[in-house]
């Protein structure tokens, strides 16, 4: 046996350059497709994350104008509490001082309403906070007669915690 190397074992341990720029080539596109995969992994479960925030706000404005516009003249403490189960503590503050004359006139006409939310809109969550503005169609029967309505109210949102709660809300006014 003989420890000399011909030519032709010489060449085949020898690595044509092309095969190392090949190798180079996709170890590079590897190392781009994971960096895109992962950016694209995080871009989506922010995104799946700005849902749910933007889910829940919806869902507790959506409550909130149900319970809102639904109420009966029999048990207006239970809509009231009902109500402030959706709201800061400034809200229910002013609900509590303009609920007293409002509660006169629901007894004194017998009413009875129902809200149901059919959308609701919001802005970007920002902060904690969400702006957005809820659809509510109605209807109530007074002593007077019934009546059905759509009315748009506008909610501001703040979180608090994990939950969201509504700090001022508005009727928006229609023609």
């Amino acid at each position: 046996m003989s420890d000399t190397i011909t030519e032709s074992d010489e060449r085949r341990a020898r690595t044509h350059p092309a095969v190392w720029i090949a190798v180079a080539v996709l170890g590079a596109l590897l190392v781009f497709a994971a960096t895109v995969a992962v950016i694209q992994w995080r871009r989506a479960a922010d995104l799946r994350h700005t849902e749910s925030v933007r889910k829940a706000a919806a869902s507790t404005a959506a409550g909130f104008a149900s319970a809102l516009y639904t109420y009966d003249y029999n048990d207006l403490a239970g809509a009231k509490a009902r109500v402030l189960r959706f709201a800061t503590p400034r809200y229910a503050a002013g609900y509590d001082a303009a609920s007293s004359r409002q509660q006169q006139t629901v007894t004194q006409f017998k009413a009875k309403e129902s809200g149901r939310v059919t959308g609701v809109f919001l802005s970007d969550v920002v902060r904690n906070r969400v702006a957005g503005v809820v659809i509510v169609a109605t209807s109530a029967q007074t002593t007077t007669g019934a009546r059905q309505a759509t009315n748009y109210l506008d909610v501001a949102l703040i979180r608090q915690g994990s939950t969201w709660k509504v700090d001022v809300a508005r009727p928006v006014p229609t023609s």
